[in-house]
């Protein structure tokens, strides 16, 4: 098995939606309403690509080669997903002082690789107890 193609997909947020490319292969951007959208929109955008480069010789190379990893900036995501009490998730999902946290959701405090992968983690960790549940 061939090891995947990890592609960054850049996620901004516009005055309509959002705009996404992808940061290692020039060409490959889309647009969308909502994020799941975009990531439809972008997997075709991405199939499309594929497709020519299959006409250019590279048969072997498919749509599944591709490991692609969407990444939104901390202000905006948590502008697009506001119903998340930032508050709330700093203290028992991030360990983030709240205060703190609330400024670097605003874009006005600095923001330090590690605070970021905490953060993250803390995101995932939520999206796994989420998933983990199921209503009765």
């Amino acid at each position: 098995m061939n090891k995947p193609f990890n592609v960054t997909v850049i996620v901004e947020k516009t005055g309509t939606g959002f705009s996404a490319y992808a940061k290692e292969i020039d060409g490959l951007v889309t647009v969308g309403d909502s994020i799941s959208e975009l990531k439809s929109n972008f997997n075709e955008v991405l199939y499309h690509h594929v497709e020519y480069l299959q006409e250019q010789g590279e048969t072997s190379l498919k749509v599944d080669d591709f490991e692609l990893n969407y990444v939104l900036d901390l202000e905006q995501f948590f502008e697009y997903f506001n119903v998340i009490n930032k508050t709330a998730f700093a203290e028992q999902y991030a360990k983030v002082n709240s205060s703190l946290f609330r400024q670097y959701t605003k874009g006005l405090a600095p923001l330090s690789g590690d605070k970021l992968k905490q953060i993250s983690k803390g995101l995932h960790k939520l999206a796994d107890e989420i998933n983990d549940l199921s209503f009765a």
